[in-house]
């Protein structure tokens, strides 16, 4: 329910929340006048409580930023993959080549699909089965062509780099899968609580309570738990990876027309290799 949960309306309510905690330990402060007066034991209760809020705050955001940054990671380490797979096709013959090409292109317009899908489970699905389709294709084709000796050097170089593919594959997925788990999230929301609650509880005797500041405070906390909660949701929000996912769809530049039907030429005599334009 946590991780459905839109993040806007989880923060507007944990934000309502801590300022209805606040007014409740206003009033139960009054209740209990005698004991609420601001003493020593208090203010090293309600300091103790802050420093564990931001003690919550700073480990669930490091959770957070580290699974955001397996994600970035993961993408580059497929996309590097796949584009050492797409250059060892070279190393067959133009009929050999051409269809592990034309595989590979479909593989990567499927990993693609995947990397955009929205969050319901029915495109995902549909890309990752034909990711797996095309993943096997590839696979059975390299296995074809081991037993020949004149593909034996191409096949061992093919083989090592799918398994990489595959590999790198795997852990894409499994880092979008990952997240900070959601009983950590719920006792940060305890603890925050927690502290609204006695921030009013000691400030009852005072001649004249700071909502504005208090509001301030419980805003900044709940912009916190926002960036956290949108970091650790990879397919919404508003931080995504969509920078690396770029790295994709450059590589439909090894595609070209001109690759498809052929290897890329070596350069004559005394003629430097050219150099793509840089962008």
């Amino acid at each position: 329910m946590l991780y459905t949960t839109h993040t806007t309306l989880l923060v507007s309510l944990l934000f309502g929340a801590l300022l209805v905690f606040t007014g409740i330990g206003l009033r139960v402060g009054k209740w209990r006048s005698a004991y609420a007066t601001a003493t020593d034991e208090q203010s090293v209760a309600v300091a103790s409580l802050l420093a564990l809020q931001g003690l919550l705050l700073a480990f669930t955001f490091a959770m957070a930023g580290t699974r955001f940054e397996a994600r970035r990671g993961a993408i580059i380490d497929v996309a590097t993959s796949l584009h050492t797979a797409i250059l060892r096709a070279d190393l067959y013959p133009a009929a050999e080549r051409q269809g592990f090409r034309q595989d590979l292109r479909q593989y990567l317009e499927s990993r693609i699909r995947y990397a955009e899908s929205p969050r319901e489970k029915a495109p995902i699905a549909a890309a990752l089965a034909q990711s797996e389709f095309y993943a096997q294709r590839l696979w059975a084709r390299t296995v074809r062509l081991s037993p020949e000796p004149e593909y034996q050097i191409a096949t061992e170089q093919m083989i090592a780099a799918l398994n990489t593919v595959f590999e790198h594959g795997l852990a894409r997925q499994a880092s979008l899968r990952a997240r900070v788990p959601d009983p950590i999230v719920y006792m940060l929301f305890i603890i925050s609580l927690a502290t609204a609650f006695f921030t009013g509880y000691v400030g009852t005797n005072r001649r004249k309570f700071d909502w504005l500041a208090v509001a301030v405070f419980h805003l900044l906390v709940g912009l916190v738990v926002y960036i956290t909660l949108d970091l650790d949701r990879p397919r919404r929000g508003l931080i995504r990876t969509t920078d690396m996912q770029e790295l994709f769809t450059e590589l439909r530049q090894q595609f070209r027309p001109e690759r498809d039907s052929a290897a890329l030429p070596l350069p004559a005599a005394g003629q430097a290799p050219h150099k793509p334009a840089a962008q």
